[in-house]
């Protein structure tokens, strides 16, 4: 075996001890841990310390990203790795990882590596949940987080500093990430409760959202009808988001209903371009910059529809 490469892993955790013992397992060649707990009642801090971490005690937080960057300097070595507590590695990381560093270390300070999601016991194939590139490797003091959920860090050091791994056949990060839907919802719900909302408010902006991931999110032929599910959920999630942004901006802009609900339509063989034509021109006419139409949702419901009228 290759010697592993000296990095140092930086792991945040909260109540975290079911989730665990696959980072730990697929991360023991790495000889600088450290774990980040914000003060866990269950085992947490002893399991990672039996497992040889260094453990870090801090208050619980809501905002976990931007705690990411008071605690950088507790690694030890040139490259960090931070990975969360639901997260591990494939079982050729140790070995990726060196040619990584060994390859392109000298003309690079971070990489973005590709994700695989597990949601509801499925790991998704394409639906904008894969390859979901993070940057969670880096050369220490060239990346920063800002605060709020799941915003991507900066590299400090500049765009072109930054390596994008090109997946499948690649290093991948494995995230066990939603139990169910059920699960999904509440820790969905908790996030944008508990995120910031620093931005001049725009309910459009969050309108053309949720047609975004409407669109996005959905691709049955990759991820079956979980992928449905789930492009509703997120499309809901964005203009809950905009209302909560509202109350919090003293609910003095106006809200208009008139795209507020995603924007799905079954329509007549007959009359489909027209359908199409006419949704077109209203969703461009509402917003202020064009949107993709989802016109292979509407051409999915119709082959459906045929298949199930014999036609």
């Amino acid at each position: 075996m290759n010697e592993a490469p000296t990095i140092s892993l930086i792991v945040h955790t909260r109540n975290s001890a079911a989730r665990l013992p696959p980072l730990l397992a697929t991360t023991s060649w790495i000889g600088d841990r450290v774990l980040i707990d914000m003060s866990s009642t269950d085992g947490t801090q002893a399991l990672a310390a039996g497992a040889g971490f260094r453990v870090v005690t801090i208050p619980a937080s809501d905002d976990v990203d931007a705690i990411r960057n008071d605690h950088l300097d507790q690694a030890r070595e040139e490259w960090v790795l931070v990975l969360d507590s639901d997260e591990s590695l494939s079982a050729d990381a140790q070995t990726e990882i060196g040619r990584l560093i060994a390859v392109h270390g000298a003309n690079c300070d971070a990489f973005a590596i590709p994700r695989f999601n597990m949601i509801a016991g499925q790991i998704m194939r394409a639906s904008g949940w894969y390859p979901d590139h993070q940057v969670r490797l880096f050369r220490k003091g060239t990346v920063a987080w800002s605060g709020g959920h799941h915003r991507p860090p900066r590299v400090l050091t500049g765009d072109h500093r930054l390596f994008r791994l090109d997946p499948p056949d690649c290093l991948h990060i494995h995230h066990d990430n939603y139990d169910s839907l059920a699960d999904f919802v509440e820790r969905q719900t908790r996030y944008l409760l508990t995120d910031r909302y620093d931005h001049a408010f725009d309910f459009n902006d969050y309108l053309a959202a949720a047609h975004r991931e409407l669109v996005m999110r959905h691709d049955v032929k990759a991820d079956g009808d979980l992928s449905t599910a789930l492009a509703l959920l997120m499309a809901w999630d964005r203009i809950v988001r905009g209302i909560v942004h509202w109350e919090k901006s003293g609910r003095s802009a106006p809200l208009d209903l008139s795209l507020a609900v995603p924007f799905v339509v079954e329509v007549a063989p007959s009359t489909l371009e027209t359908s199409l034509g006419r949704a077109y021109r209203a969703l461009r006419t509402f917003y202020r910059h064009p949107l993709k139409l989802p016109r292979s949702l509407l051409r999915e419901r119709l082959r459906r529809r045929k298949l199930r009228s014999g036609s």
